[in-house]
């Protein structure tokens, strides 16, 4: 009889375990259609994409990585659960951010493009305009001021303030930069800015993630704009051991004195929830 009663206790413990882990679970980790945001960096080799699923469940991918991991991308799109992209954003024309375009324009539903408004006159950038306009895809170039808002989600255009010419980089200083807001946590998106873009937006909010610019490039970020933004959380989005040096030392020097903990994609997918309050963030498929 003892046994017996020990037995029901012990079982009656670990139901409330139970309980207790999928109630703290709902909370620290939101779902997506449940009053959360989820933001995912992927691993596209040397080269950016990233998606946002908003609480009301609109998608938004940023950037499309390199072609070669074009399918590679809708494969984890798909596995994801992504039947469409409200908001597709070409943050600029370089190949490593919309190569992968096509694959994504033809593989989903998509709502809307944004685009810097850069003529790069690529045959990548030519490609992925003739598939918009065969899809009849609305197609829009937003400039700083710009404001779109997800319910309690708000996405802003920080950049293009102008158009930026004679750079020797005029592609990267054309860069669309958002700022995605969720009551206390955001995500400052940068695309491939440098500096004199940067210089461009003038005095920069403060943002809890940091995409970091240009793959984490010597150029891309200085210690101004760290002492504005204070991010928690620098993203990094490169190859391992890439022909570039991405990301440099001194960008990383630069990050460690702000404490910036610091995440790159070549060590897996990095995945943040957060409920507007707090943020878990996640690593998959480190390798």
């Amino acid at each position: 009889m003892v046994e017996r009663r020990r037995g029901e206790k012990t079982r009656v413990t670990v139901l409330l375990i139970a309980i207790c882990v999928a109630f703290l679970s709902f909370f620290e980790l939101p779902d997506i259609f449940g009053g959360g945001l989820v933001f995912h960096a992927f691993d596209v080799g040397q080269g950016d994409s990233f998606l946002f699923r908003f609480p009301n469940a609109s998608t938004m991918l940023v950037d499309a990585g390199p072609k070669k991991n074009g399918k590679e991308l809708v494969r984890k799109l798909r596995k994801l659960g992504v039947r469409r992209i409200d908001v597709l954003v070409a943050t600029h024309p370089h190949e490593d951010h919309i190569g992968g375009m096509t694959e994504v324009i033809k593989a989903f539903p998509v709502g809307k493009i944004w685009d810097s408004g850069y003529n790069h006159g690529s045959a990548t950038q030519r490609a992925m305009l003739k598939l918009v306009e065969e899809k009849k895809i609305r197609f829009g170039r937003p400039r700083a001021g710009f404001i779109q808002k997800f319910d309690d989600v708000s996405v802003e255009v920080l950049a293009p303030v102008k158009t930026i010419s004679g750079t020797g980089s005029d592609a990267n200083n054309n860069s669309i930069v958002l700022l995605v807001s969720f009551k206390k946590i955001s995500f400052l998106m940068t695309g491939d800015m440098e500096k004199p873009e940067r210089r461009s937006i003038g005095r920069f909010p403060h943002a809890t993630v940091l995409k970091l610019a240009h793959h984490g490039s010597a150029d891309a970020t200085d210690r101004r704009m760290l002492e504005q933004i204070r991010p928690e959380i620098g993203i990094i989005s490169c190859a391992r051991e890439n022909p570039y040096g991405h990301p440099h030392k001194k960008t990383l020097r630069l990050l460690a004195d702000f404490g910036v903990k610091v995440y790159e994609t070549h060590d897996g997918e990095i995945v943040i929830r957060t409920d507007g309050e707090k943020y878990v963030l996640k690593r998959r498929g480190g390798k």
